[in-house]
């Protein structure tokens, strides 16, 4: 394991509105490159799964964000937040400071992505990616996809706790779309006590 996260460039972005701004941003500020890596601040959510996963692949890694939050915003080229999400009006009266705040923006309709950013510049070189070491004591849990086969979680949890440093690390099955304790509730809503 790397121990690293890796930003990448926003080009491939779904959202046009969205590179848009990055690149707006990367120009005003005359840095060659401008990479990121979207994080969200929810709870686990079908609507994460669904759009940014297909079938099977895909993990939640869930972190302490203090503590990455304070190591990353100590490094010059590195900037933290939560995005923003505004209707065009909003947009328009932002006020000061607004270029700043560009790669933390997005359109109302995304607000449901609840997103933090991890934004990196370089000034001198054209980047695609960018490696940021991490403390892996910073990683509450890693959370496998809801459709993972029982089998494959089984083999992913081996795989990831014989990587050096990740022996103690907490890997769960989500159980987002199969809980025995939701359907345990609901069952108790139809049973009916004996007196």
């Amino acid at each position: 394991m790397k121990q690293k996260l890796v930003l990448l460039s926003p080009s491939k972005w779904d959202d046009s509105n969205d590179v848009f701004f990055m690149d707006l941003y990367r120009n005003h500020i005359d840095a060659k490159s401008v990479l990121a890596l979207c994080c969200t601040m929810a709870t686990e959510t079908y609507h994460h799964w669904r759009v940014f996963t297909q079938g099977t692949e895909g993990v939640c890694i869930e972190f302490e964000r203090v503590p990455l939050s304070r190591d990353l915003d100590s490094r010059p080229d590195l900037k933290t937040g939560a995005v923003e999400y505004l209707l065009i009006d909003e947009l328009r009266t932002h006020g000061a400071g607004g270029i700043e705040r560009l790669p933390f923006v997005k359109r109302r309709g995304y607000r449901d992505e609840r997103e933090w950013r991890i934004i990196a510049k370089s000034r001198d070189q054209t980047k695609e990616f960018l490696d940021v070491p991490i403390d892996l004591a910073w990683i509450n849990r890693v959370i496998l996809n809801p459709w993972t086969p029982p089998s494959l979680g089984d083999n992913l949890r081996s795989i990831m706790k014989s990587i050096p440093g990740c022996s103690k690390l907490k890997i769960e099955s989500s159980s987002l779309t199969n809980s025995k304790a939701w359907k345990a509730a609901g069952l108790s809503l139809v049973e009916t006590p004996i007196n």
